[in-house]
């Protein structure tokens, strides 16, 4: 026996039927279980075609999905071998090797001393009307419904809640796409996007994003080519911290209705923004799922997010949940106690994006000093111009201070180097740090260095 023969009787145990899908699921499910180890040789297309009697296309099919998806990686002599496993966070240090370091700034975490103290409001919660359980599992209360809809800007034809966005954007992305279809993202782009494409089948389009606004000629010309759905960040965009002009959104809002295209809206943010006149699916509601999250604006522990667009598109996805994928009411009443809470809306909240806009202005102004522009002007990233992301990380490392490789969030674009941080995480230090990363930013390649 050789060693193809275990791996083949593994995917043939795991097959339900004799078509791609199931090969893919089949070669999938082992992978993630572990019965195919990393870096185990699989038998050629011709031998699972002839082994499970399928067609050689079938087998091509299911192989060309989990190359895309990472599972399986093909080289030209050396066969195709189970993949090592891509990890959400790939752009992030393990935690592991975080612990070295004192300032932890490339996580987008907000800081929690800005945010809302749950105690008081579960103690309000507490002494609210009595949790329904069952029967009341798929209710959005009229309070918490109004104070959504206010939240949004506009009138959706549906709304519906999940627990995060992250968690609800692979249902989103099935509702409205399918394997092996084009997605369309901005290049730069927040690296979980791209895995959670990959791990669905679909393929990551990079249209480049600067300046504020997405290249309109390159979207055109994706929409043109036949991709149908696009993913963006229209608030504020991740890892640019840039607010995405009023003129740009409009004239892709006017793309998808001429191309007949869907986008997917996310927005982290919400009001630790300010407030924008325009949004994209207040412009072609018909053709837009907004998502939004309020895990930086008020609390990550309130786990609620707001879905909202047309009602075809949440009704699959409402179908596609599971049972035990509901919302508590739990959480429903934490959410609508803050959102209704003139104190969070008016003082708190303001006064959290007062603060994270204070210590931007001490990063750029730090910058400035020296020639260089940091370009960021809303939210929690900070997208940092340094001469070598190579020669800035070690400096930084040997400082204490983790930042994210701005390349770790590219496309495929050639692009200035940066460094992405979170200001969530700067904390009463934006003065040292400013200067610490200034001081980073300058430094050339040392195969540039005149010695």
């Amino acid at each position: 026996m050789n060693d193809i023969d275990p791996v083949l009787g593994v995917i043939r145990a795991g097959m339900v039927r004799p078509d791609a899908d199931a090969l893919v699921d089949a070669v999938l499910r082992a992978a993630r279980t572990g019965e195919l180890r990393v870096g185990a040789r699989l038998p050629t297309i011709a031998t699972l075609a002839d082994e499970l009697h399928l067609s050689m296309s079938t087998v091509s099919r299911a192989w060309a999905s989990l190359v895309q998806m990472g599972v399986i990686e093909t080289r030209r002599r050396g066969g195709s071998r189970v993949a090592r496993p891509v990890e959400a966070t790939a752009y992030r240090a393990p935690e592991g090797e975080m612990a070295r370091f004192r300032y932890r700034l490339a996580a987008g975490y907000p800081d929690p001393d800005l945010q809302v103290d749950l105690r008081d409001v579960l103690r309000r919660v507490a002494d609210g009307p009595a949790f329904r359980g069952y029967p009341g599992k798929d209710e959005i209360p009229a309070a918490l419904h109004d104070a959504l809809l206010a939240r949004v800007g506009y009138q959706p034809e549906s709304i519906m809640l999940d627990t995060e966005v992250i968690g609800a954007l692979p249902r989103i992305l099935q509702a409205v796409s399918h394997r092996g279809a084009p997605v369309g993202v901005s290049d730069p782009e927040f690296p979980l996007f791209t895995v959670i494409l990959r791990q669905l089948g679909m393929t990551a389009t990079p249209i480049p994003f600067a300046d504020g606004a997405y290249d309109l000629d390159v979207m055109e010309s994706v929409l043109a080519a036949g991709t149908r759905v696009l993913m963006l960040q229209t608030r504020v965009h991740n890892p640019t911290g840039l607010m995405v002009s009023a003129e740009n959104v409009a004239d892709i809002a006017g793309l998808l209705r001429r191309f007949g295209a869907t986008a997917i809206e996310i927005d982290h943010h919400g009001h630790l923004v300010p407030e924008r006149p325009v949004r994209l699916a207040s412009l072609a509601p018909e053709r837009v799922i907004l998502l939004s999250s309020f895990a930086k604006e008020i609390h990550p522990d309130v786990r609620v997010s707001a879905i909202t667009g047309p009602r075809s598109v949440l009704d699959r996805v409402s179908v596609w949940r599971a049972g035990g994928e509901w919302v508590s009411a739990i959480n429903r009443a934490v959410l609508e106690a803050c959102l209704t809470d003139d104190v969070v809306s008016s003082t708190l909240v303001p006064a959290a994006r007062a603060e994270y806009a204070a210590r931007r202005e001490t990063f750029r102004a730090a910058f400035e000093a020296v020639g260089l522009t940091i370009e960021s002007n809303a939210g929690l990233s900070l997208w940092v111009p340094v001469a070598s992301e190579q020669e800035a990380m070690v400096q930084l490392a040997a400082d204490s201070i983790s930042v994210a490789r701005g390349s770790a969030f590219g496309l495929g674009t050639k692009a200035a180097p940066h460094v992405h941080l979170s200001l969530g995480l700067v904390g009463s230090e934006s003065g040292f740090l400013s200067e610490r990363l200034r001081r980073a930013a300058l430094l050339v390649p040392r195969d540039s260095a005149f010695y």
